[in-house]
């Protein structure tokens, strides 16, 4: 077969034009098709080597070193977090890991008081936020915040006795070989887990393709395919939303992750990620995709152009699949 040639110019056509409007410093995109990178290229000042913080695109990478953990038998998703920590109790012991990872916890929306201050350990954090009242029963209601990301950080460290910068290397950094990725300053004693990744496109680009291929890239197996297919299944069961930063909302929330798009039988076929300065990693499962687009601005200018590059992008694959 004869090498398979991709158009690309709607999408440069695209991006150029959204650095010119908004303006744009730049930004950057990377495309990988069925396991092949088939795209990457930087815009304006960016480089694919650029890194940037992305804000609560960290969620997703911070459930993956937690379903690290899982796969390995040192935590599991129905535990409570009162098994862990001091304070979880009364009203707030029956939530639990699942809760806190899909954001049904309870706990309040928005961002954590305590997320990222250098004078309060991961550990003081989680125990500030434990005298937090709940803004809805355990289960009950989704409220997107940091707070809960920050408690289930400290319950990895509390199961493991290893910081949560140690087990983000250890678990995904490591085997995918992200060498320009960490949890940003202050990283020893008190790391921003839902919020706090710092990044490049290519890094990133290498967890996205782990996960549309299942678990694995280049040979390494980073999460078994049921842990990374329990990711992207509904955590939320139904419960109401209370709080939500998503302007266009799917079908559920996963395990740090939103659900784009669901077929009948409630399977993800697109997920993703996006922060609140634009940065939005996506898979799409039924095509093969796996991407990336880099910016900073903020998440509400770019949500609507973000939705229109991914319907080009998807639009570039289909053409040469046919």
């Amino acid at each position: 077969m004869g090498r398979v040639s991709y158009d690309f110019s709607k999408i440069e056509a695209h991006i150029q034009g959204l650095i010119a409007r908004t303006p744009l410093n730049g930004a950057a995109l990377s495309i990988a098709h069925r396991g092949t990178l088939i795209y990457e290229r930087a815009f304006g000042s960016y480089s694919p080597d650029m890194r940037v913080a992305v804000a609560s695109g960290s969620k997703w990478v911070s459930a993956a070193v937690i379903a690290s953990l899982m796969s390995d038998g040192m935590l599991h998703l129905d535990e409570r977090a009162s098994d862990y920590l001091m304070g979880f109790d009364g009203d707030k012991s029956t939530m639990t890991l699942r809760h806190l990872l899909a954001h049904t916890s309870g706990l309040p929306p928005g961002r954590a008081p305590c997320a990222g201050h250098a004078a309060h350990s991961l550990a003081a954090c989680a125990e500030r936020i434990a005298l937090s009242p709940l803004v809805a029963a355990p289960g009950q209601a989704f409220a997107y915040g940091e707070s809960a990301f920050q408690v289930i950080g400290r319950i990895a460290e509390v199961a493991t006795g290893r910081s949560w910068s140690a087990l983000f290397h250890e678990r995904i950094a490591e085997p995918l070989r992200m060498t320009a990725s960490d949890y940003g300053d202050p990283p020893a004693d008190h790391p921003r887990i839902g919020s706090g990744l710092r990044t490049t496109l290519r890094d990133y680009s290498r967890f996205v393709r782990m996960i549309a291929a299942g678990g694995t890239l280049d040979g390494a197996r980073v999460l078994a395919p049921e842990l990374v297919a329990l990711m992207h299944e509904d955590h939320t069961f139904g419960a109401p939303v209370i709080a939500s930063p998503n302007l266009f909302p799917g079908d559920g929330y996963g395990l740090g992750v939103w659900r784009d798009n669901a077929d009948a039988r409630g399977q993800a076929i697109q997920v993703s990620s996006p922060g609140a300065n634009g940065f939005t990693p996506w898979v799409d499962f039924r095509r093969g995709l796996a991407c990336v687009f880099l910016v900073c601005d903020s998440y509400r200018r770019m949500a609507a152009p973000v939705r229109e590059l991914q319907r080009l992008v998807h639009a570039a694959v289909e053409i040469v699949s046919r």
